[in-house]
C-alpha cells in the first residue's frame, strides 16, 4: 500500500507477489494487488482476477465490488453499474460509489437516471468538484440546460482550475447561443488542459457560430482528435492537405477528398469540388453510396465521384483532405462563402415515375418534419411533430392553393396517417431510391418546408425556395439570429424562440403562409366557408 500511495504500482505488485507462491487467501492482499495491477498497462486482466478472487472469499466487501466496477466501467458499463449497486447495497454511505454510479449512467446516456445517484453523492459530500461537474452533465443530457449551467458554474467556484467544467460550461453557453462568453470559458479550458481536443473543437463551433470563419475553420480541425470521429477511416496513408499551396498540380497523383460526416454535410460542402476543378486540381471524391448518383450526375464530375471504402489506406499514398476541411484550405470567410446557384443541376429528363403533376392553380409544396433517428441527440432537437403544421397545410390544400408532397422517410412518415388519402397530398418515401431521385422531385417544387436535415441542403443546393425550421440551439452553419443564409440564397430561416418551442416556429410559418397567399386562414376557417369538393 505504501508503494501504491507513492504511484509505484509495479513495486507494490511485486512486493505482494513475492509471497503469492505461499498461497494467499487474504482479501486485503487481493484488493491491493488488484489496485496496483489496474494501474499497470496491460495488467487489467490480472486486476480483474484478483478482484474476483477477493469477492469469492468475501462477497460482503463493498470495496471489492467498487474496485471491480471501476475496472470495467469503460468496456462493460452495464456490468460496472451492477457492481456499483452491489457495493451500495452493502455500504450506502459512500459518496464516491454514488458518484461513480452516476458517471456510469451518464456514459450510457441514461442522464435522467444519473441525477439521483449524483445528487445523493453531493448530499454525502458537497465539496467534490468532479461530482458537481458530472451532475451538470446529467442535467445537460436530460435537457435541463439552466440547471446544467448552474452546476458547471458552481464547480468552477469550487475549483477555478477545473478544466472539464470550463469546457462544459462553454458547451452549455453555446446551447444558449452565448458564443462570446462560451469562447472565454473554452479558451480557459485549453489553457488548463493543453490537450483538450473537445475545447479546441468547441472553440471552432463557437467561432463559426459567430461568423468568425478564419479561426473557426482552424479550430474545427480538432474534430479528428475527438472520440466522436474514431469511426472515421482516413482513406489513404498519404499526406493530409491543410493549405491551398499544398494542393496537387496537374500531373500529380490526384487528391482524395472524402466525406467524413452526414449526408447534409456532404451536400452542403460538395460545392467546393467545383473550386478544386476550377483551380485545375486533380482529385477524386469519396462519398456515401446513397449520394453517389446525385453527386456524379448533378455536379457533372462523373467518375471522379467514387464510393467511400473503395481505397486501401495501407497501400494508397495519394494526398487526402476531408470535405469539411476545404473551407480551411480555401480560406473561406463569411463574405467569401462560395454560393453559385444552383451548384447541383442536371440535363437529364425527369423520369415519368418522379414527375410532379402541375398543381391546380396553386403551389407544389414539399414537407419534411423529422431528421435522421439514427443520430439520437440531433433527432431529439431537430424534429417536430407533423401535426403542428399539417392542419394548416391541409387547409391550403382544401382551398386548392397547394398540393402537398411529403418527403419524410423512416418511422416518422407514419405521422402522416391521419391525412393519408387526401387527393392533394402525395407521399414519396416509397418512390425514391436515392438522393438523385429526391433531387428530381425537389427541383419541381415551388417551396420546400423542412427541418434541418439532408433535404434542406438538397433544396438549397438546387436553389429552390426553402423554409428551414430550426431548433433554438441551431447548428453553427446557420449562424445566430439570422433569417437568411450565406450558404443558400433561396433559404429562409425560422427559429425557435426557446428550447423545444416548436410552437413559435409554427406561428412564424403560419404568418408567412398568410402573407404569401394574402389570406388569413384562421378567419376563413372561422367563417366556415364551403370547402371545394375534389372528385
Amino acid at each position: 500500500m505504501a508503494h501504491y500511495l507513492q504511484n509505484r504500482y509495479s513495486d507494490g505488485l511485486q512486493a505482494l507477489r513475492d509471497v503469492e507462491s505461499h498461497g494467499v487467501h487474504n482479501c486485503n492482499w487481493l484488493v491491493i494487488a488488484g489496485m496496483c495491477a489496474r494501474q499497470i498497462p496491460g495488467q487489467e486482466p490480472l486486476a480483474r482476477h484478483y478482484y474476483r478472487q477477493a469477492l469469492a472469499i468475501d462477497p460482503r466487501r463493498a470495496d471489492s465490488y467498487y474496485n471491480l466496477g471501476n475496472l470495467l466501467k469503460d468496456d462493460e458499463p452495464e456490468e460496472a453499474e451492477r457492481l456499483y449497486r452491489c457495493s451500495l447495497a452493502l455500504d450506502p454511505s459512500s459518496a464516491t460509489v454514488w458518484h461513480n454510479l452516476g458517471i456510469s449512467l451518464n456514459n450510457q446516456n441514461r442522464h435522467v437516471e444519473a441525477l439521483q445517484p449524483l445528487q445523493t453523492s453531493l448530499r454525502l459530500d458537497p465539496t467534490v468538484a468532479d461530482a458537481w461537474c458530472n451532475l451538470g452533465l446529467a442535467y445537460y443530457g436530460s435537457d435541463q440546460f439552466e440547471q446544467a449551467e448552474r452546476a458547471f458554474r458552481y464547480t468552477i467556484g469550487l475549483d477555478h482550475n477545473h478544466a472539464a467544467s470550463h469546457l462544459n460550461l462553454g458547451n452549455a453557453l453555446l446551447h444558449f447561443l452565448q458564443a462570446e462568453e462560451a469562447i472565454a470559458y473554452l479558451e480557459r479550458g485549453v489553457q488548463l488542459e493543453q490537450s483538450s481536443t473537445n475545447s479546441l473543437f468547441n472553440l471552432g463551433l463557437a467561432n463559426l457560430l459567430l461568423g468568425r470563419y478564419k479561426p473557426g475553420w482552424d479550430y474545427y480541425e480538432a474534430r479528428f482528435r475527438s472520440k466522436d470521429f474514431n469511426a472515421s477511416q482516413i482513406p489513404t496513408s498519404g499526406p493530409q492537405i491543410r493549405r491551398f499551396e499544398d494542393l496537387p498540380k496537374p500531373g500529380d497523383p490526384p487528391l482524395v477528398v472524402w466525406s467524413e460526416q452526414g449526408m447534409g454535410d456532404s451536400i452542403q460542402f460538395c460545392r467546393y469540388l467545383a473550386l478544386l476543378d476550377a483551380a485545375g486540381v486533380p482529385f477524386v471524391f469519396l462519398t456515401r453510396p446513397c449520394l453517389l448518383e446525385l453527386q456524379r450526375t448533378w455536379t457533372g464530375l462523373g467518375q471522379r465521384i467514387q464510393t467511400l471504402g473503395s481505397t486501401d489506406p495501407s497501400t494508397d499514398l495519394r494526398p487526402h483532405v476531408a470535405l469539411m476541411s476545404l473551407p480551411l484550405v480555401f480560406g473561406t470567410e463569411l463574405h467569401t462563402v462560395p454560393a453559385p446557384m444552383p451548384y447541383l443541376s442536371t440535363h437529364q429528363p425527369t423520369p415519368a415515375s418522379l414527375t410532379v403533376p402541375p398543381p391546380p392553380g396553386g403551389l407544389s409544396v414539399g414537407f419534411v418534419w423529422a431528421s435522421n433517428p439514427d443520430n439520437k441527440a440531433m433527432y431529439r432537437h431537430k424534429s417536430m411533430p407533423a401535426e403542428l403544421l399539417m392542419p394548416r397545410l391541409v387547409q391550403l390544400a382544401d382551398l386548392d392553393l397547394i398540393t402537398l408532397h411529403t418527403l419524410q422517410f423512416g418511422p416518422d412518415a407514419d405521422q402522416l396517417q391521419p391525412w393519408r388519402g387526401h387527393s392533394h397530398i402525395t407521399e414519396w418515401q416509397h418512390k425514391l431510391s436515392d438522393y438523385s431521385d429526391t433531387a428530381h422531385v425537389v427541383r419541381q417544387l415551388d417551396l420546400v418546408i423542412t427541418v434541418d436535415t439532408a433535404v434542406a441542403h438538397l433544396a438549397g443546393a438546387l436553389h429552390r425556395p426553402t423554409w428551414l425550421l430550426l431548433p433554438h440551439n441551431a447548428d453553427f452553419r446557420w449562424l445566430r439570429e439570422r433569417t437568411d443564409s450565406p450558404w443558400y440564397p433561396s433559404m429562409r430561416l425560422f427559429r425557435q424562440q426557446a428550447h423545444g418551442d416548436w410552437g413559435s416556429v409554427v406561428s412564424q410559418v403560419l404568418a408567412a403562409l398568410d402573407v404569401m397567399f394574402l389570406l388569413e386562414l384562421e378567419s376563413l376557417a372561422a367563417a366556415q366557408l364551403p370547402v371545394p369538393q375534389h372528385g
